[in-house]
């Protein structure tokens, strides 16, 4: 995994120690939905890019995926995340913490796979490998930069 997404990680497990913090001026979630959202994001996309078939990768044209992809950029309150990964409920610190140690066992399998390794994104269609990653830091920048204007 990328250097950067390890950097993010980071960041996230900072803004878990901080304890959930709101500000309705910057999102009407506080910062432990936003964590809980990321993670679930993370965890959806390692689990489907190691269950995926590489012979089954078939990548299609998709403008807002060349957009965001080439940008980096995801604007906010444009995107809806799909059903399975809106956070319900409380959220805590505890669930938080077993949350990143699943994405750091599912981590340790993508040195291992194949570059057409893929996840199906809603929007975006079919991802690879490298595409995958990209995604989930961009994703994760997202949230990150949310985070950061929550807490300022």
């Amino acid at each position: 995994m990328s250097s950067k997404l390890n950097k993010q990680l980071s960041e996230l497990v900072s803004f878990i120690k901080k304890g959930d913090q709101f500000n309705p001026m910057v999102s009407n979630k506080g910062t432990y939905w936003h964590l809980d959202h990321s993670l679930q994001v993370l965890h959806a996309i390692l689990k489907a890019l190691t269950n995926s078939n590489p012979e089954d990768y078939q990548p299609k044209f998709s403008l807002p995926k060349l957009t965001i992809m080439t940008t980096g950029f995801i604007p906010r309150g444009k995107g809806r995340a799909p059903k399975q990964t809106i956070p319900a409920g409380k959220i805590s610190e505890e669930e938080l913490f077993s949350a990143l140690e699943k994405i750091k066992e599912a981590k340790k399998n993508l040195n291992d796979l194949s570059k057409n390794n893929h996840f199906r994104h809603p929007l975006f269609g079919c991802l690879n490998l490298n595409d995958a990653i990209k995604f989930m830091r961009i994703h994760t920048q997202h949230h990150l930069k949310i985070m950061r204007d929550i807490v300022k």
